[in-house]
């Protein structure tokens, strides 16, 4: 009787020390408060920058932290560009050499005015469900670029572009959607549609108006400077923080 109560209490303790270990194993880890969101936008100009262009497409990957497990608050982090005017005067011409015969494409002042932006901040999100609201509020970085391209491509085949332009000024963006979530264990995936306004009130930047090239080849730019306010349409990709089986 006493070997059997020695051996039922080498078990308990053996079963105890396995579950801890299980459990440990399978804890929570501060990798698990990462989300992970890639998306694509249409953006449509407001106020005075409707004046001088009609908008465009551009893309955002955005990267957040959850501070505090299972809670509606992320610290968000997003990058974008959106490309607003271009003029595509490229054409495809047949080329030969001693090796053979070949297509490149030659580049007749074909132009691309973009901007991009640097963001971050505050995001609210529901935790639970299928169908999951959430908004954000984020302050950083626009930059707005005109690039050019004239001429041949190089021997390596890079196209011959020139930045005629670059300015940089302080901005804010607004943002709320809805996320439609798969709600399981581990990473809950789903889709993301939202609105999302970024505010550029002092911003400079060149539109096809004011870009003009010289007969020596030089470029004269006159840039607007003003708010350039953007509204976009998003359509993303989320991934949301992992979830634990004992978290549910």
């Amino acid at each position: 009787m006493r070997l059997l109560l020695v051996l039922g209490t080498l078990i308990f303790f053996e079963v105890q020390s396995a579950a801890a270990q299980v459990i440990q194993q399978t804890g929570a880890r501060l990798t698990d408060q990462w989300v992970f969101g890639v998306a694509g936008f249409g953006g449509i100009p407001v106020g005075e920058f409707r004046k001088h262009e009609n908008g465009g497409g551009g893309f955002e990957v955005m990267t957040g932290f959850q501070p505090f497990r299972r809670q509606p608050l992320v610290l968000r982090l997003h990058v974008g560009g959106l490309i607003y005017g271009k003029i595509d005067r490229d054409i495809e011409e047949d080329y030969c050499d001693i090796t053979g015969c070949y297509t490149e494409t030659v580049y007749y002042d074909s132009r691309q005015h973009s901007m991009f932006y640097w963001q971050a901040g505050p995001e609210l999100m529901s935790t639970n469900g299928k169908w999951r609201p959430f908004a954000y509020a984020t302050a950083g970085l626009t930059s707005f670029t005109s690039q050019a391209a004239l001429g041949y491509p190089s021997l390596g085949g890079s196209e011959p572009t020139q930045t005629v332009f670059w300015a940089n000024n302080f901005s804010t963006s607004y943002g709320a959607g809805v996320r439609i979530v798969n709600p399981k264990d581990g990473r809950p995936t789903g889709f993301e549609f939202s609105t999302h306004f970024t505010r550029n009130a002092n911003a400079r930047y060149l539109t096809e108006r004011g870009l003009s090239r010289q007969s020596d080849g030089s470029w004269v730019v006159n840039p607007q400077s003003g708010a350039a306010n953007v509204l976009a349409i998003k359509l993303a990709l989320w991934v949301g923080p992992h979830i634990r089986w004992f978290e549910r």
